[in-house]
């Protein structure tokens, strides 16, 4: 095995590595950062929604902002490398990103790394759920946030190594986008110009058994005014007219809102996050609203809430739902509502009555998702062992004892299409667009 004792000591040329195997919009930093492929279906009309979503959201992943602040600060020079071809880059030292859905990719890619003498490091959710699917092709797998190192990762010697979690928030540096393509980054439903990630907390409390962010580290929160701080650098340094909060739950606390948005306030900047609709009143929407808020995700899953329960989710009350959307349209705050397809208790009927539901609610956007065994998650050991690539969180990969997955496939596709081609949601659209250019 290879030493670091000739790196250590030297400045090096460190590349940040994302690495890009599927045609169509992949996300890596959701899903407690094992990534996303969305797929709809094989229509033309799945395909237009697959196009549509490719050209609405690319947020960089956090993570690797962090570490570009912290190596760029050691004299390090950073690049950002998206890997589409296979091609590895010529640096000194590469660190790459995991994903469930790149995985066989980013082993392959390693493998060449190793080839060219490149020292080659391995972060994120999927390494640190399963480093053993890297261990064998990379220098050292890095379990946990990368960020409690800094520019120490590249010291460590080759294996397994356990970085912890960092305990505060706020002794972090501001990410530095500097190597990154800021002008390409956006989040259409917030705004026409630059969106930027932001964390204003980590980690949930909850503890939904199906959900991949329950796996990651404790809740920890960072202070309003850090967070105001971060969102004014945004701004003046990149140019970025939204930032996109990407808490896994972002009004958890609600006073803690209260003060994030008052010190928002003053910026001019739009902002999105994901939220529970049993957290927000009308006071608290009126207020975010006024201090930015124009995108909101909530989280329904499915209308049958006793199916959720078996999964030790505490949903929100379905008219609580209802409540927040009417209040949020009247502001003008476009709500995205979130659904999952597919939980080995869910039937045709429910999965039916869940879409059904969504129509009628009639919210701006949605996302159906299928239940899908992240590792860490109860679901994990229902499903049998599959290639990692099958977990794109849109194929279904979770035996089911009434519907076969070709036949969950076909129903969440026809769920996306009959969503999207009403007639009255696509005149509300077009009339939002159209807008969207005068914004």
């Amino acid at each position: 095995m290879r030493t670091t004792a000739l790196h250590v000591r030297l400045l090096m040329r460190v590349a940040l590595v994302t690495v890009y195997s599927h045609p169509g919009c992949t996300l890596k930093d959701v899903a407690g950062g094992y990534g996303t492929v969305f797929e709809v279906g094989d229509s033309w009309r799945a395909r237009l929604l697959e196009a549509a979503k490719a050209r609405l959201a690319d947020l960089p992943p956090l993570v690797l902002g962090y570490l570009s602040a912290q190596l760029r600060a050691a004299g390090h020079a950073v690049s950002l490398v998206e890997v589409r071809d296979g091609v590895a880059p010529e640096v000194d030292a590469a660190i790459v990103l995991s994903s469930i859905v790149d995985c066989e990719a980013e082993r392959a890619l390693l493998e060449r790394l190793r080839e060219r003498g490149v020292r080659s490091f391995v972060i994120g959710a999927h390494a640190t759920a399963r480093p053993q699917r890297y261990a064998d092709v990379a220098d050292v797998v890095v379990r946990g946030e990368p960020e409690n190192l800094g520019a120490a990762l590249l010291d460590l010697s080759d294996g397994v190594a356990e970085a912890g979690s960092v305990s505060d928030l706020d002794a972090l540096p501001f990410p530095d986008w500097s190597p990154f393509p800021t002008d390409r980054y956006r989040y259409a439903f917030l705004s026409r110009g630059i969106t930027l990630p932001v964390s204003s907390a980590r980690g949930c409390p909850y503890a939904c058994g199906y959900c991949p962010w329950r796996v990651t580290a404790a809740f920890r929160e960072r202070d309003p005014a850090r967070v105001a701080a971060e969102v004014a650098h945004l701004r003046d340094r990149y140019g970025a007219t939204g930032v996109s909060f990407r808490d896994p739950l972002f009004n958890l606390d609600p006073d803690r809102v209260r003060a994030i948005a008052n010190a928002l306030m003053p910026l001019g900047m739009r902002f999105s996050g994901e939220m529970r609709a049993d957290r927000l009143d009308e006071g608290l929407l009126v207020l975010l609203w006024r201090a930015g808020l124009r995108s909101l995700e909530i989280g329904v899953e499915s209308v049958d809430r006793g199916l959720l329960g078996a999964h030790k989710r505490k949903p929100p009350e379905l008219a609580q739902i209802e409540r927040v959307v009417k209040v949020a349209q009247r502001l003008g705050v476009r709500v995205i509502c979130n659904y999952l397809l597919g939980l080995p208790e869910d039937d045709e009927r429910t999965m039916r009555a869940t879409v059904d539901w969504a129509k009628r609610l009639d919210s701006f956007a949605v996302q159906f998702t299928v239940a899908t065994p992240y590792p860490g998650t109860t679901l994990e050991a229902k499903a049998a062992p599959l290639p990692p690539e099958a977990l794109t969180g849109f194929r279904p990969s979770v035996p089911h004892p009434t519907m076969s997955g070709d036949a969950i496939a076909a129903l969440r596709e026809e769920a996306y299409v009959s969503y999207h081609f009403r007639p009255r949601y696509m005149w509300r659209f077009a009339r939002h667009a159209a807008a969207a250019l005068w914004d």
